[in-house]
């Protein structure tokens, strides 16, 4: 069944596990990181420290197997990114040579990411300001751990005034657009009225 809590920053390396097993439309993408905490550092930690009203984890049989995060303001929380995150991840990882980009790594490209850090799209953010990522290890998927997980986060950020909500997903984890789809989220096209390739943004009213 599962049991859901708050996260805590006693669960920070547990996250940054997770994220990177299912690193890959869901799938294991350790193999593609030579530091494996280089998607943690985007899509959990500064969560836990930034917004960690928002962070809940679920424990299977003692082990942490889920976990759900996300703010209610993604423009003030990109601004406290940049404020009070980034600055120090930036002395620890040389931003990667433009011209070299074709021939980028993995982490390489995450480098990347955090020095240049690529706002949400207007056209998602400004009627969709919240945000939130999720993720359960494949033992955890299929019993209704994800729906409890959502649910617990999403009672919790209405009491702190969320609104509209997006997430952001791969575009070939079909598994998880089934489950965005069934919890109520569309994807959302460009202002030319196409999708976007590299992400599947997807909104709640």
């Amino acid at each position: 069944m599962g049991v859901i809590r708050p996260a805590t920053l006693a669960d920070q390396e547990r996250l940054y596990e997770m994220v990177v097993q299912t690193g890959v439309a869901g799938d294991d993408a350790t193999p593609l990181y030579q530091d494996p905490k280089m998607l943690g550092h985007i899509y959990t930690a500064p969560y836990v420290v930034l917004a960690p009203e928002l962070v809940f984890v679920a424990e299977v049989d003692g082990q942490v197997a889920g976990y759900v995060c996300g703010v209610v303001d993604s423009r003030a929380y990109e601004a406290q990114l940049e404020e009070a995150w980034w600055p120090a991840l930036r002395g620890q990882y040389r931003a990667p040579d433009v011209d070299q980009r074709a021939a980028w790594s993995e982490d390489e490209k995450r480098a990347d990411w955090i020095h240049h850090p690529v706002p949400t799209p207007d056209y998602v953010a400004d009627p969709y300001p919240a945000h939130m990522h999720m993720n359960l290890m494949p033992e955890a998927r299929g019993g209704g751990l994800g729906r409890r997980l959502f649910e617990t986060w999403l009672t919790v950020a209405q009491a702190l005034g969320v609104g509209p909500v997006h997430i952001g997903a791969d575009p070939k984890n079909d598994g998880g657009i089934a489950f965005w789809q069934a919890m109520g989220f569309e994807r959302l096209r460009q202002p030319d009225g196409t999708f976007a390739e590299n992400t599947c943004w997807m909104g709640r009213p």
